[in-house]
């Protein structure tokens, strides 16, 4: 293909990506590779396009070279086991000299960028018994530094560490702040560049998958498979799952690899994606109005109990849609608590249905989904209050009706208030609670 017929085909695929954000990720071993300078060119043509661009990257290699130099035994490597304070030091400098190195290189292409302190971040905590020291987990992204940088023609560039309130600095797994950031800014792609490509037992790339399939696979932790690449399908199956459209995992040792993907038909990597025609993402301010609108009458007929725009703007972050070839066609919302005994809990909220969608398996899928989000989130046990269907989360979905004695404080206050003499229905959560 001549070059001409090469710039025809990008320019095909530039209306839908204009004015969008892409988060890429890069792995650290990425950056030592002979044709790293070409990939970051091909980042300066995505920018030349209108596309914002956000990098963040890994420091796995750069860690390990640094610890065997200075003969330290790493308590873990990749951001999400253990950070001892021999760790934290060795991971600090390390990461620290990896940011100038990558600064230097995008300002040699006449980039503008700049390195923003836009991880609000705090302790992991202790986890399964363990305590994580010094590793941390992202609490907050300053969406509003960050897309203020975009609009100025800056790219932001994060390193895989933050600080809490304290000061202290804490190691993020990259993964997760390239994720976490992707969803805090609305972005329409996530591109991981790892150090290899998605194969199948066959040895054959892995053009696509579902985020159910990705789930399973991150959920086997294969051991033959490199524990980065279970790590970015664990978090690309949660940023499909919260509503980014599109998330690809391509080899960065591919010449022009990440142009070949975004701007071809049949790409080179892994594209992660919610399914085509139904999907169920994490409700947008845009969507308040629909929201709205489909709610209306269910609020009328006393199914549901009314809310204000207000309210649902306030809380637009625990809503999640059901979009159905572009239509939002039912919604849920997971609210959640802490009880006197201080476990999480989780409510399962404004469960609806549009009337000519109902009968065909969108609300158990709905409420499904409020559960594995309960669940990641750390939820022991969730509930519902229902005035009309609590048939329907006894029979169908495997609830209790327990009554309001097992209500968080606030929330039964709030109860006692409504009047509306709801049901209390429970369920537990099985399974490992997950970490948001």
């Amino acid at each position: 293909m001549s070059k001409f017929e090469d710039l025809r085909g990008i320019l095909q695929y530039v209306p839908q990506f204009r004015e969008r954000i892409f988060v890429i990720a890069l792995d650290g071993a990425v950056m030592r590779l002979p044709n790293f300078t070409s990939l970051l060119q091909d980042i300066a043509v995505l920018q030349s396009l209108n596309i914002q661009v956000v990098i963040s990257f890994g420091a796995r290699l750069q860690i390990r070279e640094l610890a065997q130099a200075r003969s330290i035994t790493l308590s873990s490597d990749d951001g999400m086991g253990r950070t001892d304070t021999a760790t934290l030091e060795v991971s600090a400098d390390a990461i620290s000299r990896l940011t100038s190195e990558l600064v230097a290189d995008l300002t040699a292409l006449e980039l503008r960028v700049a390195v923003p302190n836009a991880l609000a971040v705090h302790p992991a905590g202790v986890i399964e018994g363990v305590d994580l020291e010094h590793t941390g987990r992202i609490e907050r992204v300053d969406s509003r530094m960050l897309i203020g940088m975009l609009k100025e023609g800056i790219i932001p560039v994060l390193p895989p560490f933050g600080y809490d309130g304290r000061g202290t600095t804490l190691r993020l797994n990259s993964d997760a702040v390239a994720v976490e950031t992707a969803l805090a800014l609305d972005a329409a792609k996530v591109i991981f560049v790892a150090e290899e490509g998605l194969m199948n037992s066959e040895g054959q790339r892995l053009a696509q998958l579902p985020i159910k399939l990705a789930r399973e696979i991150a959920k086997r932790r294969d051991p033959h498979m490199d524990p980065s690449l279970v790590s970015k399908l664990r978090y690309a199956a949660l940023a499909c799952g919260e509503g980014v459209a599109r998330v690809h995992i391509i080899d960065g040792r591919q010449d022009e690899v990440l142009l070949a993907e975004l701007f071809s038909n049949e790409g080179v990597g892994t594209m992660i994606h919610a399914d085509e025609y139904q999907q169920i993402r994490r409700a947008r301010v845009t969507d308040i109005p629909s929201i709205m609108t489909m709610m209306r009458q269910s609020v009328e007929d006393a199914a549901l109990a009314p809310r204000s725009r207000e309210q649902v703007h306030k809380r637009i972050n625990d809503f999640f849609v059901f979009e159905l070839d572009g239509n939002l066609v039912g919604t849920v919302a997971v609210h959640m608590y802490e009880t006197d005994e201080k476990e999480k809990v989780a409510e399962l909220a404004c469960l609806f249905v549009s009337r000519a969608h109902k009968n065909k398996g969108h609300g158990r899928k709905l409420v499904a989904y409020a559960e594995d989000m309960a669940r990641q989130r750390g939820a022991v046990w969730i509930f519902a209050l229902s005035t009309q269907a609590s048939r329907f989360f006894e029979e169908k979905m495997g609830y209790v009706d327990v009554g309001p004695g097992i209500l968080p404080s606030d929330r039964r206050e709030q109860y006692d208030r409504s009047g509306r003499n709801s049901k209390v229905l429970k369920k537990e959560m099985f399974g490992k609670p997950g970490v948001s």
